[in-house]
């Protein structure tokens, strides 16, 4: 006859228990995981910001490049870039956003081949703050003045974000 022992049975899967607990904690997990994912708002304003910083950049390069004043414009809801003093004018143009090129009925005031670059605010991030309105850029890539740009995100815990021009040597940088 056959003998059998008496002990610890072999298991061949998971109790009943096990699957509950692992599918309660993997529903927290994901749960958690969503609410960073739909809210993008902390995303559209490290994006904006990054940017903001290439526009003034570029606007710097372009200066140096070109021997020539660049203007770039700081409002609540852009940066813009422009060749011409004229075309400063905050109602000249209306940007939706990223890197856009201005329409020729905008630029008709200033030259017809000058071209804007532009950062466009998008909705999840709160108005630019600036200590300067205008910063000019000359054709060694000095500013006007030193400037500070302030970037918010309006959702909670999102960080404020700050871009410095400096004075002597227009070096952009976050800070």
């Amino acid at each position: 006859m056959h003998a059998h022992r008496r002990g610890p049975r072999a298991r061949n899967g998971f109790t009943t228990v096990e699957l509950i607990v692992v599918i309660v904690i993997t529903a927290i997990l994901a749960g958690v995981a969503m609410a960073r994912f739909l809210g993008k708002g902390a995303f559209e304003s490290r994006g904006y910001f990054d940017e903001a910083i290439a526009v003034v950049r570029q606007a710097q390069k372009i200066a140096i490049a070109q021997r020539r004043d660049i203007f770039v414009v700081i409002t609540a809801d852009r940066i813009a870039v422009c060749y011409v003093a004229a075309c400063a004018a905050a109602d000249r143009v209306t940007v939706t956003s990223g890197l856009n090129r201005a329409s020729s009925t905008a630029l008709a005031n200033c030259q017809n081949d000058t071209a804007w670059l532009c950062a466009g605010r998008p909705a999840s991030v709160a108005p630019i703050t600036s200590s300067a309105a205008t910063v000019t850029f000359d054709g060694l890539g000095r500013p006007s003045a030193a400037a500070t740009i302030t970037i918010s995100g309006s959702e909670s815990g999102d960080r404020t974000r700050q871009i410095t021009i400096q004075a002597e040597t227009g070096y952009v940088s976050p800070a």
